[in-house]
């Protein structure tokens, strides 16, 4: 009842707002896939998804003009399980997970408060040929969705692809560079105080950006083979770089991540490499990634994961589109998997 009551609000919201501004926009992504899938150790899984190539999500977004080149701006918008109907990503989700931020821009930049997508997640969507996909993205399910057996969880999951509390600024494009700043204290949550950087260039056909995150006073339950360890500290270093040949775009990424707590030191180092290849009226996408696991006292290990998919168009904001995936680690029984969907933006 609470979802529905914040849906519905927000919904008036926008049909009262729209009427009086022409700056105010509904969007979102409706995506949907049946799929099967087996990650590595794991038993298989046959289920409908809302987490295709796309995380399903409605939003609602503005702009004011302030006058004198100031602007006032803001964004909410939660994702959608479009499989049941229910609202976010789970039942213990915030209804606006993905974003719920107010600020102000001009031509000295852009400030934001509130929840905003974490900047090493904007850079890992940036350079992957599967973007934000979470069902068969390999970067981002090493990243973000390890299985519960198996040992691997890169240093961007050690909070969430979404930062509560935060107070970010982004600069305007300056010879084709953007700088950005997140700053989030603790405010008794588990994830800790937070400090992020990033810098991205892009000029032409290439494109290249790093991320820089600061974790301190979090507990996190690094709950993976051998044993669950509790730690307090992390930083992680986030590359990426694209070129777009136009008969192929080719992507490739580093992710560097150190967890710590007193007596445990837990390092994960992540290389993925993709391609989207245009053919008739859609697109091919291949991807692969691999993170190498040491930690204190523990034998190493590594997880590896390929996908291979073809993205169809049937109109600017609709395209239908078939995957394959295969997923191995360290002392576990191959994962594969397959998956068809639809994906419509609005």
């Amino acid at each position: 009842m609470k979802h529905r009551s914040l849906a519905l609000a927000a919904l008036a919201l926008v049909a009262a707002t729209a009427q009086a501004q022409s700056n105010v926009t509904l969007y979102g992504v409706v995506d949907i896939m049946a799929y099967r899938k087996e990650l590595a150790g794991e038993v298989p899984v046959t289920r409908i998804d809302p987490s295709g190539l796309t995380t399903s999500f409605w939003g609602v977004r503005g702009v004011e003009d302030l006058g004198g080149g100031l602007k006032a701006l803001f964004d909410l918008s939660s994702f959608i399980r479009v499989d049941t109907g229910g609202a976010a990503r789970s039942d213990t989700d915030p209804y606006f997970s993905r974003s719920a931020w107010v600020g102000l821009g001009g031509g000295w930049g852009t400030v934001r408060l509130g929840r905003q997508t974490a900047l090493g997640t904007v850079n890992l969507m940036r350079y992957s040929a599967f973007n934000d996909s979470s069902t068969f993205g390999p970067s981002f399910l090493h990243v973000y969705f390890p299985s519960a057996a198996q040992p691997i969880m890169t240093g961007a999951g050690a909070s969430d692809s979404g930062w509560s509390n935060v107070l970010s600024y982004t600069s305007p494009d300056v010879a084709g560079f953007v700088a950005a700043l997140h700053v989030a204290p603790a405010e008794a949550t588990t994830a800790g105080r937070r400090t992020a950087g990033s810098l991205v260039y892009t000029g032409g056909a290439f494109s290249t950006g790093v991320t820089v995150d600061r974790l301190r006073g979090m507990s996190l339950s690094f709950s993976k083979p051998p044993a669950a360890v509790l730690m307090t500290d992390a930083d992680t270093v986030n590359w990426g770089a694209s070129y777009d040949l136009k008969v192929a775009k080719l992507f490739g990424q580093v992710i560097r991540t150190k967890l710590d707590n007193p007596t445990t030191e837990i390092k994960l180092t992540t290389a993925s490499a993709g391609v989207t290849v245009p053919l008739g009226a859609g697109r091919i996408l291949a991807s692969y990634a691999q993170t190498h696991k040491t930690q204190t006292a523990s034998a190493d290990q590594k997880r590896k994961t390929f996908s291979l998919g073809y993205d169809y168009d049937l109109s600017k904001r609709t395209d239908l589109y078939a995957v394959l995936m295969n997923d191995r680690a360290t002392g576990l029984s191959n994962g594969t998997g397959f998956g068809v969907g639809v994906r419509h933006r609005f």
